[in-house]
């Protein structure tokens, strides 16, 4: 039996100063110590209290690490002029872990409200799917007691680089960590939607996590 985890990670949006214009060298996995002081001190700037990312050289952070007060400031930051009804989620999306190692990131541009297209596993038939809103996507298929996913791309290389062509995780094992994950984001909920009210909205949590063109 392995042991499964959906991390919830979001990618927040920083304002730009003078200073954010430094020319850094090589990559964040080329040079990851000069990245990583410079994402660090941009984030400094911007929140007060933010967590490490999730990886050295991943500029993703834990959804349930950051504080209210936080949170807060990365909303302002992601909807800047737009109108918060017709936002979308928050930027990131779900790792997954898999007997304590990260074997699958968000993508380029994922929403937290892929949340959404990942319940196609609870149907224990569910029909192969891509994440259509981050790029590159992976494919996720059903085979006999697994799920695989595909980590392949013919214009696109996944991040980091690391990450296998093909993962493959026992679907029970996955479908209860996926429950586990909605359960989890469902408390969650309540704690942001305490934020409605400063946004001038019902129920935020359903703007920034689970997608404005979704049942909860």
């Amino acid at each position: 039996m392995n042991q499964i985890e959906f991390i919830p990670l979001i990618e927040p949006a920083t304002k730009k100063g003078k200073e954010s214009d430094t020319i850094l060298s090589g990559t964040s996995l080329s040079n990851a110590d000069d990245w990583y002081n410079y994402r660090k001190s941009e984030i400094e700037k911007n929140y007060t209290n933010f967590p490490e990312p999730i990886r050295k050289d991943v500029y993703q952070y834990k959804l349930f690490d950051i504080s209210l007060e936080d949170l807060e400031r990365v909303i302002k930051l992601h909807i800047g002029d737009t109108d918060i009804n017709e936002s979308i989620s928050l930027f990131g999306g779900y790792a997954i872990s898999k007997d304590g190692t990260i074997e699958l990131f968000p993508q380029c541009c994922g929403l937290l409200e892929e949340i959404q297209i990942w319940k196609s596993i609870l149907l224990e038939d569910f029909e192969e799917f891509y994440l259509s809103e981050g790029h590159p996507s992976p494919l996720i298929k059903r085979r006999g007691r697994e799920i695989i996913i595909y980590c392949k791309d013919e214009f696109e290389t996944f991040y980091p680089i690391t990450i296998k062509e093909e993962i493959r995780l026992d679907y029970k094992d996955t479908k209860t960590a996926f429950i586990k994950l909605i359960n989890e984001l469902k408390e969650f909920s309540i704690k942001l939607d305490t934020l409605s009210d400063k946004f001038k909205t019902q129920n935020l949590s359903k703007i920034m996590i689970w997608g404005n063109n979704y049942k909860v």
